[in-house]
Order: structure tokens, then sequence, then C-alpha cells
């Protein structure tokens, strides 16, 4: 839920960044979808679009969005909803997500001129296009593998396919995000916390600066990757047997229950809190660099090749909100944890187990034939997922490139910066290359 209001400050903060040129498309049509709420925002001015892009997140509220007004602004049919879901965490069904993308699908379809749809997904926006679009192609059997924790109904036949999918600065999935955000080493025992030194990532012993960069050996690194698996496991493991518990008549509620998730960092409550060590230590490659040369969109709107680490700069404040219930604690019910924010894995770095969610942009990819598109933001922390979805993607017209010194929002990280204005056209270079992309295709 807290996660959700992050996503969107993020998203509204990044909209003050925008040119005065995007604030033309100041007329957009508010949609009913049945449950859903969505806004339409046609061009201005130009040739009638052919071209309509469908953007959404699980929980989020994106009818504001800021890749509907510089999509609408570059000639392109722009419909953002919301889910079902929007600002409920607890009460996220992620199966029943395919269903709210459907019925903007087909509105955006039956568009007079609309010809194309693509898909968008920001962030949480990332899982839930490509979920949408794999049990399109391949229908329910895809979401009813027998390693996913949850599977799906027979409800979700007949979905049509979009033409096409653009993630911009996508994540792997919220259970891969969630694992990341765990802090292993601390555990209530007896109404007291309980801190293991050696897994403790805010030791000066073990790496933590309090004042800058933390550098954690690779020895702590493999300790503590391993360690958040196992939690996550254990979490998994007590869920599952509640819910058999509950299938035998031996549990106090029939049907689902609370899980809360202690350490597990609260970014929406405002000072983050979670206890990802590239929050900390941006320096880890094995998660803020590609592993090989891609494309680096520059400032200046040239490409170069180039392996390319992330320049975001670490979040120390962090550390004191990991501890505290508000900003440090996840809260689910059993349903929503399974369904939308559990995964397996051996370790949180490589070692993640990306099919056992319906919940992952990673595993969804793998089925998906049409276009992608992946733009990673330079001055983030998803750079090296977002290359293993082009890594992992089926598609036989894939492109991934970076946009140097962007933020998750899409806006410049200012605190980034070497000299001032140095990452200033993030927006203008990511909504010109996506226009250039589409148009090139469509």
């Amino acid at each position: 839920m807290r996660w959700t209001r992050f996503v969107r400050v993020a998203a509204l903060a990044a909209a003050t960044l925008i040119s005065s040129a995007s604030f033309a498309q100041s007329h957009p049509e508010y949609i009913p979808l049945g449950q859903l709420s969505a806004a339409l925002y046609r061009p201005d001015g130009g040739p009638a679009p052919h071209v309509a892009f469908v953007i959404a997140h699980r929980t989020a509220n994106y009818l504001n969005h800021i890749g509907c007004r510089e999509l609408s602004a570059r000639g392109f049919l722009a419909l953002c909803f919301n889910t079902r879901f929007q600002n409920n965490e607890a009460l996220v069904r992620w199966e029943e997500t395919p269903l709210d993308v459907k019925a903007a699908v087909d509105f955006a379809r039956s568009q007079p001129g609309i010809t194309k749809v693509i898909l968008f997904g920001h962030s949480g926006g990332g899982p839930l296009m490509s979920f949408y679009q794999a049990l399109a192609e391949k229908g329910p059997a895809y979401c009813q593998a027998p390693n996913r924790l949850v599977k799906c109904g027979n409800d979700l036949n007949d979905l049509k396919p979009a033409d096409a999918i653009v993630f911009a600065d996508a994540h792997a999935g919220n259970p891969v995000q969630g694992l990341r955000a765990l802090n292993p080493s601390v555990t209530i025992e007896g109404g007291k916390r309980q801190v293991d030194p050696a897994l403790d990532p805010f030791d000066a012993k073990n790496g933590y600066n309090p004042n800058g960069p933390s550098h954690y050996s690779k020895e702590f690194q493999d300790r503590y990757f391993a360690a958040q698996a196992a939690r996550m496991n254990a979490r998994i493991d007590s869920a599952l047997s509640a819910q058999a518990r509950m299938k035998n008549g031996d549990y106090p509620y029939p049907d689902d229950d609370m899980v809360v998730v202690p350490f597990g960092g609260n970014p929406g409550a405002g000072a983050g809190g979670e206890a990802g060590l590239t929050t900390f230590d941006p320096s880890i490659a094995e998660i803020m660099s590609t592993a090989r040369p891609e494309k680096l969109l520059k400032n200046d709107g040239s490409i170069v090749t180039e392996i390319v680490h992330s320049v975001a700069v670490p979040d120390p404040k962090t550390a004191a909100a990991n501890g505290a219930f508000d900003t440090g604690t996840k809260v689910f019910t059993i349903k929503s944890f399974l369904s939308a924010n559990a995964t397996r894995a051996t370790n949180a770095r490589d070692g993640i187990d990306y099919c056992s969610s319906n919940n992952s942009t990673t595993c969804a990819v793998q089925s998906i034939s049409v276009p992608i598109m992946i733009a990673a933001m330079g001055g983030y922390r998803f750079i090296r997922d977002d290359e293993i979805i082009a890594e992992k993607s089926a598609s036989k017209d894939k492109d991934y490139v970076i946009i140097e010194g962007a933020l998750h929002g899409f806006g410049p990280c200012t605190a980034c910066e070497k000299t001032k204005g140095q990452y200033s056209n993030t927006v203008k270079n990511l909504f010109d290359y996506i226009r250039d992309w589409t148009n090139k295709r469509f």
C-alpha cells in the first residue's frame, strides 16, 4: 500500500520536470470502465492517432501519469487507468488483474482510427502488462504451471494480445522487490527485537556508512542475499501451511489471515525503510551494472554502447526507517502475499526463481513474442534487472536502452550530477526514443 503511494508521489514529482508543451494536453477525458477508472488523452492537434498506449500500475493511481501526457504530446492516443486494487495492496488478487487490463485494451482498440495498441509498463506496471500479454498469447496454462505459488482460474481466456510492449524502468516483479528489501538480521522473539550482528547491514563492521556510500564485502553480500532468500522462503512456507490448515478446517479463520512483514521496507511511508544493500552500496555491480555493453542514451541525445553502471547515490537515511513499524513494515493478507509479493529463491541477488510467481516481468517475457522495448533509468536500481528481462525475452524484436542519469520517475537525478544540468534532458530523451521506436514499427 505504501509502495503504491511512493510510486504515485514519484510520478507526480517527475511531472514537474516535463516541458510546458506537454501540458498542452490539457483535456483528458474521464472514462468509467466498469469498476475501473480511466483517463483518455488525445493529441490536441495534428493527424488523428492510429496507435494507442495503455498505462497502469497494480495499485497506484496512474490517471495523471507522465506517460499519458508525454505520449499524447507526441501524437499518440494514451489511456491511463487504475485497477480494481487502487491504493489497496492488502486486497490484491494478482490473478484478477488481467481482466482490468483487458477492459482497457478492448476500449483502446474500439477508438476510431486505432489500429495498434501498445502496453506501457512503468515500475509495477511492468509485471502487470507482461502478465496480461503472456496470458493473451499463451492462455491460462501460462499461470497454471506447477511451480506457481498461486494458480489462476480458467476465466482468463480470450484476452486480445497487444501489438507491442514498452517497459520504462519496469522492475522484475513485486516479489523480487520485496525479497531484496528484507532485513534478515532482525527477528522479534518474546516481544523483543533481536539483531544478528553478523548480518546487520547497519553495522559499520559489515561495511555500513551512515554518511555516504557503504561498501559491503563480497562475503557479506553472499551471506546477506542468502539470508534474505531463507527469510522469504520461511514466510512462504508458513503461509502455505496456514492455507492447508484452512482447507482442513484446522485454522482460526476459514478464508484468510494477516501477514505482517517487519523490517521489510515501506517506501511509500516517506523515508523508505527497505534494507536492500544497493540502497546503501550502489557499487554492487551484479545488480547496479549491465553484464555486457549496452546502449546508453546520453543527455545530448547521442547513443554510446558500453558497460553501464547506475549513477544512483546512496540513501543512508532509510536505515532508521527500517526499524519502525510505519516506515519499515508491510502488511498483507495470506492471499495477497502469496499472489503478488512472494517468490522462491536461493539468494536475492541472482538465485531467484522468477517463475514461482505470476507477478514476474522476467518470467512473463519468456512467453511474449510481440516487439518489446525496454528502457532502464540510469540513476536508479533496475539496470541489471532490465537487462535480464531483455536477455530472457522471447521476442525476436527487442530493444534495450538506458537513459543516462534518469530517476525512477523519469526526471533527472540532480543529486547524481557532477555539473548542474548534466542530466536535464531525461524525460525528453526517453519519450522521443519511445516515439521513434514506435513509429519505426507502426
